[in-house]
């Protein structure tokens, strides 16, 4: 998560520093994005960006949660679920062209990077709304009773990853094939195995 510094700084300073970094990795494969080139297109020193991030893994990160965060809210604010929801909202109804460019990136990052983010404290806050859903669906008395909650958001989050490994392994690049494959395996696996009948 980026420092203190950052959530400090005025807000068109944060906007150059977001602009420059959708640029640099819309255009540059990640592993030849440097922080001096991102430092120059922001307009700040490299000593201010180590100010406001760790790295650039977490600026990267933070950037992209943005975008998941702000796809998950208009999810739920149009289906009343993230993770129960009878359809999907399609990314174009909720984020820019940039930003949308920036999320398909994503598939293009190292592997430790997204290890980074399901396994780490990105994947945590971005997925506490599901946790939330959970809750209210065992307390409601929707789910069966052998389910572990915490166990069950485990397994959302590292999905996720193995998902995307999958996806890398069999070279699967097609958008639409990917939410596909997604899509069937959340309501024809996961829900199915934790839903009562």
């Amino acid at each position: 998560m980026p420092k203190q510094t950052y959530f400090n700084l005025p807000p068109e300073k944060k906007q150059r520093i977001m602009d420059a970094t959708y640029e640099i990795f819309i255009t540059e494969n990640y592993e030849d994005v440097n922080i001096r080139d991102i430092a120059k297109n922001a307009g700040i020193s490299i000593g201010s960006f180590y100010q406001y991030f760790y790295d650039k893994d977490d600026l990267y990160l933070y950037f992209f949660n943005c975008i998941e965060k702000k796809y998950m809210d208009k999810q739920k604010e149009k289906t009343s679920s993230i993770l129960f929801g009878k359809e999907t909202v399609p990314i174009e109804e909720v984020c820019t062209k940039i930003e949308i460019e920036f999320n398909r990136t994503w598939y293009k990052v190292p592997m430790e990077v997204m290890q980074k983010f399901y396994f780490g404290e990105y994947s945590k806050e971005l997925d506490a709304p599901l946790m939330d859903e959970l809750m209210e669906y065992k307390n409601a008395g929707k789910l069966k009773d052998t389910v572990d909650i915490q166990f069950i958001f485990h397994l959302y989050a590292t999905s996720m990853f193995n998902i995307l490994n999958y996806f890398r392994e069999n070279n699967i690049t097609d958008e639409n094939e990917r939410l596909e494959i997604k899509q069937k395996y959340y309501k024809d696996i996961f829900l199915n195995g934790i839903l009562k009948d």
